[in-house]
């Protein structure tokens, strides 16, 4: 079950994330990166080690935008959920085969979509597979500009980087 903590905080609409461990970041990241570019805010939380579709629906249930998703670190699965399904019905389900970043972020997008009533993308979106494709580009290009960055540079970056986390980590 999820600490009580975690219910006193859970009072902002936001697409609730249940992970156990071992949490892949990760992966993590990408759905968060689809929640992100369709605009709903998301909140990560550590639960114990119980099944991710058992995850997910209790993460739909603490969202106040109905909408959860839970990831299995252990399993490798993510499941996307939503509070007036039943437990053992999610709407969407990945595996570790397809943890890849355009089908993370697929879910995440599906996630922050089924809370803003849009339609939603599927495997076969060319416009979407387009999209994702100069993402992921895009991706790369910051990265190889990372690297090239002068060693001090990159230092400080990384050193704000840490403390902006810190700074953020409610404990």
């Amino acid at each position: 079950m999820v600490d009580e903590k975690f219910h006193m905080d859970s009072v902002e609409p936001t697409v609730q994330i249940f992970a156990t461990r071992p949490v892949p970041e990760k992966e993590i990241g990408y759905i968060l990166w689809g929640l992100e570019e369709e605009g709903i805010p998301a909140k990560v939380q550590e639960v114990r080690n119980d099944p991710a579709v058992i995850i997910a629906k209790q993460a739909a249930d603490s969202s106040h935008l109905n909408v959860g998703i839970g990831v299995d670190g252990n399993g490798r699965v993510v499941i996307l959920h939503h509070r007036d399904l039943p437990s053992e019905k999610p709407l969407f389900s990945l595996s570790a085969e397809e943890f890849q970043s355009t089908q993370l972020r697929r879910l995440g997008a599906n996630a922050a979509r089924l809370v803003k009533g849009d339609p939603l993308i599927f495997q076969d979106d060319p416009e979407y597979r387009v999209e994702s494709e100069r993402a992921d580009q895009l991706q790369q290009d910051q990265l190889d500009n990372l690297i090239q960055l002068p060693p001090d540079q990159l230092e400080k970056l990384i050193y704000m980087v840490v403390t902006e986390t810190l700074n953020n980590i409610r404990l």
